[in-house]
């Protein structure tokens, strides 16, 4: 193996947000005295919160926003990397329901005003009701959220919003998906969530978000430069291909760059899917971990984009679009984010195309793509025009899928990996987790306190945070 030298090496797979963030807390140890290194496969570090620039503009893979909700902690080290290019920004989004727009956040005028009295008696109706339902434990996503709701919100939002982002009728889906992903699970939160964008009523951080000026990968470009300020290492451009694992624990990374030479390991980290992970580790894992993995399943994403010859499309920095006979579940407006006027005349728009990998959607030319999403746009009303071009991006994990049958699979693959030494999963893919950014920073910060300075792992306390994530509910 290349690369003798007397200081343990700690190897850390993927440089996203956990990934960056993990090197970073374990470099600032002053007791843990090891080289840090980062493999990322991409040319930039980011994973699906990397930003690209194009015509002068600064652009997501889709909408990222950094929420109030973040650990303060986190959110210090953030302000401390970014100073002044950390922007507070109002939320100011709209979303599509019943054929008809209405503030996002919710806003209980905007939704009086704007929705059918039919839509407001139903939802008052359901949760007049709702003590006289028959209570039964919830078996799907669609029996958690109809208990917590009621018909109304669900049928209108909830479960064309979820087919579209998943794939699967809301039956199918194991009901973990909405204990992760529905904020606001009974009337009385909605309606509480609503009324906290009213003056005098408004809870600390509500109605705004904070994003960098220069997009949302500035947070772990940042990152990345701190963590080479300290003395650690991210290679880009440098896939890991294998794990080696000797007497039941990690010794060794082997890569795509240089699969000659591995890369001595005393401890790895893996932030990257855990499905691909279990697929590289070398001896081959049992074959029925192999097949676990083969059934899990994560939604893909096209990222359709284009870019007008026009000052501003719209005010809004998001709209959301629930139903289904919509191609798109959302649509960004990325100069609205950083509230940057420049470059003048030109802007982009941002489609987000949730799909299968390798289906129809997926495989769709520029071109088609971009006669159904601006006919859909026509046929509400919002003509996208002055067009100069538009192109995509493609992402094939972007939401993990909770089938009714996940949990075992994903269990086994958990657990493998969990048996064995200087081996540890985590992050948004490396724990098949539908979480925020601030999230699986979290993750990694509780990470880097667990790895005692000899390079053994505190495990007993990786599991009590473990079940801390395991609370976690993704903010809109």
């Amino acid at each position: 193996m290349g690369q003798a030298t007397d200081k343990p090496a700690i190897v850390i797979l993927g440089a996203g947000p956990a990934g960056l963030a993990l090197a970073v807390q374990l470099l600032r140890r002053s007791e843990i005295d090891a080289r840090v290194i980062v493999l990322e496969r991409e040319e930039r570090v980011g994973g699906i919160a990397v930003s690209f620039e194009h015509e002068g503009i600064h652009l997501d893979y889709g909408s990222h926003r950094l929420h109030p909700a973040t650990d303060p902690r986190i959110m210090n080290d953030i302000r401390a990397l970014l100073n002044e290019d950390l922007l507070k920004r109002p939320r100011n989004g709209r979303i599509r329901l019943l054929g008809r727009f209405v503030k996002f956040p919710l806003n209980p005028m905007d939704l009086a005003l704007h929705l059918p009295p039919s839509f407001i008696l139903g939802i008052l109706r359901d949760s007049l009701m709702k003590p006289f339902r028959k209570k039964t434990e919830p078996k799907s996503f669609a029996d958690a959220v109809m208990a917590g709701l009621g018909p109304t919100v669900c049928e209108n939002f909830y479960f064309p919003y979820a087919q579209k982002l998943w794939g699967l009728d809301p039956r199918e889906i194991a009901v973990e998906q909405a204990q992760k992903r529905v904020s606001a699970n009974s009337i009385l939160k909605v309606v509480r969530k609503a009324l906290s964008v009213i003056p005098g009523l408004k809870p600390p951080g509500a109605g705004i978000f904070y994003y960098p000026r220069k997009g949302f990968g500035q947070i772990c470009d940042a990152l990345a430069a701190e963590v080479a300020r300290l003395g650690g290492e991210v290679r880009v451009s440098t896939a890991a291909s294998a794990v080696r694992i000797e007497n039941g624990r990690a010794v060794a990374v082997v890569t795509d760059a240089a699969p000659d030479e591995a890369i001595r390991a005393d401890f790895v980290f893996s932030t990257i899917n855990i499905i691909s992970l279990v697929k590289m580790l070398t001896p081959s894992v049992p074959e029925e971990v192999i097949t676990s993995a083969d059934r899990l399943r994560n939604q893909g994403m096209v990222f359709f984009y284009a870019v007008l010859n026009q000052q501003q499309f719209s005010p809004y920095d998001a709209h959301y679009f629930p139903g289904k006979e919509l191609i798109f579940s959302r649509l960004s407006e990325p100069k609205n984010y950083s509230a940057t006027t420049q470059p003048e005349g030109k802007t982009v728009l941002c489609f987000e195309i949730p799909c299968l990998v390798d289906g129809k959607t997926w495989k769709a030319t520029d071109d088609e793509l971009r006669q159904t999403v601006f006919a859909d746009m026509a046929a509400m009303g919002l003509p996208v025009e002055h067009v100069d071009h538009v192109f995509t991006r493609r992402h094939t994990h972007v939401y993990p899928v909770y089938t009714q049958e996940y949990a075992p699979d994903f269990d086994r693959l958990d657990g493998c990996i969990t048996a064995m030494a200087g081996l540890t999963s985590l992050g948004r893919q490396g724990l098949f987790a539908h979480d925020n950014t601030h999230h699986t920073m979290e993750m990694a910060y509780r990470a880097a306190e667990c790895l005692r300075p000899d390079m053994s792992w505190d495990n007993q306390t990786w599991q009590t945070h473990r079940e801390e994530f395991a609370a976690h509910v993704v903010e809109d």
